[in-house]
């Protein structure tokens, strides 16, 4: 997983003592002790010092419950955090580019099946380019290799954005896959998409954005982040370098827009949940085709059309998660069996374990969740068919896939980073194929077999689907 063990352990005596049996949440009202308890725990992520502010909304079937700034949105003018601090909300950005582009394709100003090559001239002409679709850009499934670090280096490097014809430039190089063959999330295809939007709507993607889903919904902060970052409500990024904070790279996100360029405070993201699923922003047939699964060869994997999806405990979940040098963490979860929505938002890239963390301490209040009871002496039945090393793909080119082991040891079943001398993690059977861990029982670990053998393993960090590791090679035991 992306996030680490610390703060579990950290804030988990902090949340223990103030445990309480609750009944089920009532008509979506939070009670006294519930609101004491989400306060503490966010209380405790300010004391711990590795964000300067964050800021957290629940919403139940669109009515705000909870929303509350902690720490500081600016140092130096000691601004405090609030309810209604604009953030960068990073890769949420995808999520919000989505239901803008569904809004067009409801409109009949685009098609889920145009392909990508006829929006431009001079896009790349490398194999199997010209099938690209839109659809494969919202699933990530058009095999383009992510321009993130490529975009970072220049931002250091030469202090400055990218043009589209050096963006072409880096794109002309061999597909990952033909599309719609696999998955692979790019943040080069949600750039390709708004300049899709902006194409199609002929506005920024600044303007189509305010068009299209701010003004009309009474959604007053979405907007690109080169442009609110001026706003009085703003928010500073920093950048955690170890005891100090650094604004350096703040001013990055100029050269996003469809991948991770977007604002909002966390009110008006809990708004934006509320006007897509009550049938305000998007139709119902809309909303259920944007959560329906990718799929390729015999397996799918839970991200749609722009959105994470899984479950939590019995919970279903759907949203996105975002983060960015500089700016901080933000995520938009949505639990439908039960109406509750969370937001949440810092303004510091620490680790992405805070906010992740976050949403796993908090949901289990809000939800009245309890993990499964995990037994450390029980064994697997054949182990050895679970077995194997599983890789992420290199979206990077960078030649360095991340990989994972499973190896079985007395009928019990160990996941392992060999990138860390941290000792692997047993893994907990909750049903033939899926699996959890002690140190998040959210997280899910669910295998994919084909023809009765395990192909891939997917992760989920609370709910939402993380990413799918294909089997490479078997274990060594």
């Amino acid at each position: 997983m992306k996030y680490g063990l610390l703060a579990f352990f950290a804030l988990f005596a902090l949340i223990s003592c103030q445990e309480a049996t609750e009944t089920p949440v009532p008509a979506g009202a939070l009670s006294a002790n519930q609101l004491a308890r989400i306060d503490s725990v966010c209380q405790a992520y300010i004391e711990k010092g590795n964000t300067v502010g964050l800021s957290l909304g629940i919403a139940h079937h669109g009515n705000i419950l909870f929303a509350k700034g902690y720490g500081k949105a600016n140092i130096v003018s000691g601004t405090p955090a609030t309810d209604s601090t604009i953030y960068p909300i990073a890769s949420v950005s995808k999520f919000v580019t989505a239901v803008a582009t569904m809004k067009l394709v409801e409109q009949g100003k685009l098609q889920l099946h145009d392909k990508v090559i006829d929006f431009f001239e001079g896009f790349p002409e490398q194999e199997f380019m010209d099938e690209i679709t839109v659809e494969h850009l919202l699933r990530h499934q058009s095999g383009l290799p992510d321009h993130e670090d490529w975009m970072d280096s220049i931002y250091m490097n030469e202090k400055r954005i990218y043009t589209l014809p050096e963006f072409f430039k880096f794109l002309d190089q061999p597909l990952f896959f033909r599309p719609g063959t696999y998955f692979s999330y790019s943040n080069s295809g949600y750039a390709l998409l708004s300049v899709i939007l902006e194409t199609v709507e002929q506005k920024s993607y600044h303007d189509l954005i305010r068009a299209n889903l701010g003004e009309p919904f009474g959604l007053a902060s979405l907007g690109a982040w080169p442009v609110n970052w001026s706003d009085k409500n703003a928010t500073m990024g920093y950048e955690r370098v170890g005891s100090e904070v650094d604004t350096s790279f703040h001013m990055m996100t100029g050269g996003m827009k469809g991948d991770g360029g977007l604002s909002a405070s966390v009110t008006d993201l809990l708004r934006l949940m509320a006007g897509i699923n009550d049938g305000s922003i998007l139709s119902d047939s809309t909303l259920d085709r944007m959560l329906s699964p990718s799929q390729f060869e015999e397996l799918s994997v839970d991200y749609g059309l722009g959105v994470r999806s899984g479950k939590m405990g019995n919970q279903r979940v759907f949203g996105h998660s975002g983060g960015y040098h500089g700016t901080g963490w933000a995520m938009l979860a949505h639990y439908p069996d039960t109406g509750f929505t969370f937001a949440a938002a810092m303004n510091t890239n620490y680790s992405p374990q805070e906010i992740w963390s976050l949403r796993h301490h908090i949901m289990p209040i809000v939800l009245d969740l309890s993990p499964p009871e995990l037994d450390s002496t029980a064994t697997v039945a054949n182990a050895d068919g679970f077995t194997g090393t599983f890789a992420a793909m290199d979206r990077w080119t960078s030649g360095n896939a991340s990989v994972r082991t499973v190896t079985a040891d007395n009928g019990k079943l160990i996941w392992d980073n060999p990138e860390t001398p941290a000792p692997g993690a047993q893994l907990f059977q909750l049903n033939d194929s899926t699996f959890t861990w002690a140190p998040y029982p959210y997280d899910l670990f669910i295998f994919h077999e084909v023809d009765g053998k395990v192909r891939a393993v997917s992760e989920y960090a609370d709910g939402f689907f993380v990413d799918i590791r294909p089997k490479i090679e078997p274990a060594i035991n």
